[in-house]
């Protein structure tokens, strides 16, 4: 027991140290967001939206981008042979929507669909059960001013969310996008997600579109940039001020489905790119640090029950029960500078999550042990030989209202 404190103590330390250094750098970056001023730059935009099945969501999400401020902005809606009404949902929209059909053949490729129809400009990936922010285009083009730009993430919320699991994931959401603001700061971050993730026409057709071969078809086209242009001399970036909205998964079982998804395609996608770890491709603090902690992160996951259980044996033998207390306290610190330190918010909907910040640890601990389910899952999944590649992973769709 006692071996196994001093091995979790140091390790908990560096991740609190760490946390800290992000979040302070997540402050530089409002500060230097607010203190820009925009460049003239108003290039055609594209947004394609891939949709298989989506008669539910997709006509609120191609509404979101017909309603945008920005005045150059097209629709490509990609229907990877959909068999309920999806492309009944659309038709109301005319010739203001290109829409296309094609046989089933995955998310990654109805993309690559939509991607070789536009032109020069910025293309953006919108999933169709997501909406965007009125501004969300326009915000996010005024970042592709700075030239060194290839690709950006939207600032993605969680919107209608309902009972205990949908305040679970608005309140996860909001301390990973914030930290996500101070990994752009320190130029290591690595992931351009697939709600509202806008690119360089150019770079999508250098890199040879998206692949189809892993399940996380966003992390690994990220990484795929990172590979063959590194972060040198370009950027890949977090747009803040970008609102996307997406529905909250409204069931455990679909929440474990979805983080299924993104853990073991992460993992494909962390041994499809190796060389980016420990290389020189990339700066040393995201080749030699941010990487391999993140991927060391997903293999420590396994152990958080042990570590739960020193937390909790050591303190009822002992009768020193601070050291739960400074946990929750992290926590609830951690939940409270985000929720204060989001800009995009009014105080109004911080309201909620404020009050729900002193119970930060036990709600966190809900996606920790998702996440510990999806780490084990693909872990017996690489051991039996099955590797998983492109295909849809739909979780419960709700006709909750999502704002746009």
């Amino acid at each position: 027991m006692t071996t196994l404190v001093w091995l979790m103590v140091p390790l908990a330390m560096i991740g609190i140290v760490r946390v800290c250094v992000v979040l302070v750098a997540a402050d530089v970056y409002d500060l230097s967001l607010h203190r820009s001023s925009p460049l003239p730059y108003e290039p055609p935009v594209w947004v394609v939206i891939p949709a298989y099945n989506e008669e539910l969501c997709v006509a609120r999400a191609v509404q979101s981008v017909v309603d945008s401020s920005y005045p150059d902005v097209s629709v490509v809606v990609v229907d990877d042979g959909s068999t309920d009404g999806t492309l009944e949902a659309l038709a109301g929209f005319g010739d203001r929507v290109h829409v296309v059909s094609q046989e089933n053949a995955g998310k990654a490729a109805a993309i690559n669909t939509g991607m070789r129809l536009v032109g020069d400009g910025l293309v953006m990936v919108l999933d169709a059960d997501s909406t965007l922010s009125r501004t969300a285009v326009a915000k996010m083009v005024a970042h592709f001013a700075d030239p060194v730009v290839l690709a950006a993430a939207a600032n993605v919320k969680v919107a209608g969310q309902r009972g205990v699991l949908g305040w679970v994931q608005r309140l996860e959401y909001a301390v990973v996008h914030r930290l996500k603001q101070g990994y752009t700061v320190f130029n290591c971050e690595y992931v351009i997600g697939g709600v509202g993730s806008m690119f360089r026409t150019s770079i999508v057709r250098a890199c040879g579109y998206f692949d189809t071969d892993t399940m996380t078809e966003d992390i690994d086209f990220s990484m795929k940039i990172l590979s063959q242009r590194g972060n040198f001399d370009w950027r890949i970036i977090f747009a803040a001020d970008a609102i996307a909205y997406t529905q909250a998964v409204p069931s455990f079982k679909g929440l474990l489905r979805q983080r299924f998804r993104w853990k073991f395609g992460r993992l494909q996608a962390f041994y499809k790119h190796r060389s980016l770890f420990f290389g020189s491709t990339c700066s040393r603090l995201l080749s030699w640090v941010h990487l391999p902690y993140t991927a060391a992160g997903e293999v420590l996951v396994l152990f958080e029950p042990l570590f739960i259980y020193v937390v909790i044996s050591a303190t009822f033998r002992t009768g020193w029960f601070t050291g739960i207390v400074l946990l929750c306290s992290v926590y609830t610190g951690v939940a409270v500078f985000t929720i204060v330190g989001d800009l995009t918010e009014s105080w109004r909907a911080k309201a909620p999550l404020l009050a729900l910040a002193p119970l930060a640890y036990p709600l966190l601990m809900v996606i920790v042990f998702v996440d510990f389910v999806a780490v084990l899952r693909s872990l017996f999944t690489v051991l039996r030989g099955y590797r998983p590649v492109g295909r849809w992973e739909h979780v419960e769709r709700t006709l909750t209202s999502v704002p746009g």
